[in-house]
């Protein structure tokens, strides 16, 4: 975020310094002798009062052919942990994670590391230390307790959870609160998660706007199973909410109808000469196309003088000692992005043409090629997934928003939406994506936040059958006239620049 006010906007989420701490990877050696010898030591897991929620990916696995002995508490807590998030190479396996988490229980009491997947046990079925109800009564403490780290642990647990049950989508008129189908409750078509059945009833589990889950139940005939690895359990701004009200939510793994992004390093040269580093959020829209904000491919000062530009696949940017950059080929900005709109305070030209594309050296691999789209009027939701700087490094954050036309675009602008939720430096540049017919489209990128005596939102520049032209000329090797490429400096460039 630049440190400075214009007359009516400021960066929300653009160029700023690349953070440099990072978590050093526990060699092998300590790792195997934490693991098999009975003292252990303590867990490899982040503690439940740790900023991150899980350890990163690629993170060295126990050697699951000689598990720890009986004596070793956190090697069994560490193994549970495995087995129910899936970190690779294990493969995510309830049943597992129960039986490991069972030889960690000393005269019935449970370790306090293991308490949320103790209740998710419970729901699953798996264990009857307690009742169904109790079991989301201690993830709703979680989830309306005053911490973020706790809510987002118990969401991010919910959601796993909903790996290895069925999930269903509640039919309006057809949800009770009763397993005699005698007290109605109106609700909307909401994904959830189904706990047990009834003879031709089902027990489900439904969250509300704060992500707190709630029990009901339905009719069998009247649900039907929606794709898994989505987010079901997730907050949403309070109504009225001005993009002040901080809903962002950290995951541990990016939802798999969610477009693939990453962290987009760009390395620029100030005007005396000196080196400038930043970070912001990009979306692969092709195996090597990239797409993120003009913006962060500037200087504060509005230096556009590239050294280097880099990026760091979501896969990578899990990992904690060094991720793997992939080099970025050539940029292309939008013609008539210029910062010294910023400093004039023209919103409309700044924001509106604030959208870049970025070639990669070499093509990652690509599932599912997302859809780019205009914004659909009839849903005002739309999400995005993002890079924070006042996060910890590299970590993945989910926003759920309502987003609503602001100012309408002119000749080759964009139109922006204000967002009625929160951003910071580094979310620059997310795709903005709307779910459409079930499947989320790119419909805009995360541009600035604009604040005023009247508003003080975030705002994104919506994709137009212009653009989206363009961006598909681009993309086939050709030319087009709205967007400009930016040459990349030889690196003996910046080698020369002051320190």
């Amino acid at each position: 975020m630049h440190n400075f006010q214009l007359n009516s906007l400021l960066n929300s989420s653009g160029l700023a310094a690349v953070r440099t701490a990072r978590n050093v990877v526990v060699c092998w050696f300590l790792l195997f002798s934490s693991l098999v010898s009975a003292d252990c030591g303590g867990g490899l897991f982040p503690a439940p009062s740790s900023e991150l929620l899980f350890p990163r990916s690629k993170f060295p696995v126990p050697s699951l052919q000689e598990p720890p002995s009986p004596e070793c508490k956190y090697g069994n807590i560490d193994l549970a942990q495995w087995h129910f998030w899936g970190v690779a190479p294990v493969v995510a396996d309830i049943e597992k994670a129960y039986y490991y988490a069972l030889k960690t229980v000393l005269n019935d009491r449970w370790p306090y590391d293991l308490a949320l997947l103790h209740a998710a046990f419970v729901i699953k079925g798996l264990d009857r230390s307690f009742s169904v109800s109790e079991a989301v009564r201690r993830f709703n403490r979680e989830i309306t307790s005053a911490s973020p780290l706790r809510r987002d642990k118990a969401l991010a647990v919910l959601n796993q959870l909903s790996e290895f049950s069925p999930r269903l989508t509640t039919v309006e008129g057809e949800v009770f609160a009763d397993v005699g189908l005698s007290q109605a409750v109106v609700i909307k078509p909401s994904p959830a998660l189904q706990m047990s059945t009834k003879g031709d009833k089902r027990q489900i589990l439904v969250t509300d706007h704060d992500g707190v889950p709630n029990i009901y139940w339905t009719k069998t005939r009247s649900a039907e199973a929606p794709k898994q690895n989505s987010m079901i359990f997730q907050r949403y701004p309070i109504s009225g909410a001005n993009g002040v009200k901080d809903t962002r939510q950290q995951i541990w793994r990016a939802p798999s109808d969610m477009p693939v992004s990453g962290v987009l390093l760009s390395r620029l040269i100030r005007a005396d000469g000196s080196p400038y580093e930043s970070n912001c959020t990009a979306t692969l829209i092709a195996p090597q196309w990239l797409i993120s904000a003009s913006h962060c491919l500037f200087t504060p000062e509005g230096s556009d003088r590239v050294a280097s530009v880099n990026f760091i696949p979501y896969s990578e940017a899990q990992v904690g000692a060094d991720p793997q950059k992939i080099a970025v080929a050539g940029v292309w900005r939008h013609k008539d992005h210029s910062a010294t709109d910023q400093y004039n305070g023209e919103v409309g030209r700044y924001s509106g043409s604030d959208i870049a594309i970025f070639k990669l050296k070499k093509p990652l691999n690509l599932a599912v090629v997302p859809v780019l789209a205009t914004p659909h009027s009839a849903n005002s939701w739309v999400d995005s997934l993002a890079y924070p700087n006042d996060k910890p490094a590299n970590t993945l954050w989910a926003s759920r928003c309502r987003g609503n036309l602001w100012l309408k675009g002119g000749g080759q602008l964009s139109d922006l939406y204000t967002l009625d939720c929160f951003s910071y430096a580094g979310q620059s540049g997310a795709a903005i994506t709307q779910n459409n017919a079930g499947k989320q489209q790119i419909i805009g990128v995360l541009s600035s936040r604009v604040y005023n005596e009247s508003i003080n939102q975030p705002i994104f520049a919506a994709l137009n059958s212009r653009l989206i032209s363009n961006i598909q000329t681009l993309l086939a090797g050709r030319s087009t006239g709205l967007f400009v490429a930016m040459p990349i400096l030889p690196s003996a460039s910046l080698a020369e620049a002051s320190p």
